[in-house]
């Protein structure tokens, strides 16, 4: 890791943290653990510093596990809570994870902890960057649809495979697709097989040179499996963190 892992520890034995930290350093993982041994001081670090990940004694003089995974996600509900206890029983185990806790370690089978942290530690930054893709995704859409409300062409986005990303809500009456039953469709599946190649190569070009606006005609099958002619005109916007895609504007012009 390119910075050190900041670890919540509550523990009251501080010769078992020193071996925590020595056996997550042995194994290439560089540290920042602040040990408390109480709840009021668990709850007060909470308060004064964001963590990666806590660590807990299932069972301290002053309070248990519980009380602390229950602090932990009032104050930070996506933090990791791994429970490390030398007395949890099986029912107390399935109970901390009921209560929201990530994981438990048996303190006599601390050779577990590592790979434990190792992967909570993936999935919390998986969830975070799921988090992060579907904000994306509606402050996109959000964007969009204020931009093509009252346009009666239809405005698609593409990546540069050619997947669909986004579709105004004007395709229902232009092409009579869903706008949600082209998302992750690819768009060169739905071009007759005659025009196909002229369309790869023209949506080639744009890839190519962003500041070209490209001119197509091509036939494009509808829901019911008809064929309409349409008048697309594209840009390739990859770059513009706004669009990060393929603009086309798309016209039906089967009846001109």
């Amino acid at each position: 890791m390119d910075k050190p892992l900041r670890i919540l520890h509550l523990e009251d034995d501080f010769d078992f943290a020193e071996l925590v930290k020595a056996m997550l350093e042995k194994e290439g993982l560089r540290t920042k653990i602040v040990v408390v041994d109480n709840l009021k001081d668990f709850v007060g670090a909470l308060e004064t510093d964001p963590f990666d990940i806590i660590l807990a004694d299932y069972l301290l003089p002053t309070c248990n596990g519980i009380q602390a995974l229950q602090a932990a996600r009032q104050k930070c509900p996506e933090t990791p809570f791994l429970l490390l206890s030398g007395t949890v029983g099986e029912q107390a185990a399935i109970e901390s994870l009921k209560h929201g806790a990530t994981d438990y370690v048996l303190k006599q089978w601390l050779e577990r902890l590592v790979p434990i942290v190792r992967r909570a530690l993936q999935e919390a930054e998986e969830r975070i960057q799921r988090k992060r893709a579907e904000t994306e995704l509606i402050r996109r859409d959000k964007y969009f649809r204020i931009l093509t409300a009252n346009s009666p062409d239809v405005l698609t986005i593409l990546n540069r495979e050619g997947v669909f990303q986004y579709n105004s809500p004007a395709l229902k009456m232009v092409l009579g697709y869903e706008p949600e039953e082209l998302a992750g469709r690819n768009a060169f599946a739905l071009v007759h097989p005659e025009d196909l190649p002229s369309v790869m190569r023209a949506f080639e070009r744009g890839l190519k040179d962003r500041e070209l606006r490209v001119t197509q005609e091509f036939r494009f099958r509808r829901p019911d499996g008809s064929w309409c002619h349409l008048e697309v005109v594209g840009q390739n916007r990859l770059d513009d963190p706004d669009i990060s895609g393929v603009v086309l504007n798309v016209r039906d012009i089967t009846e001109r």
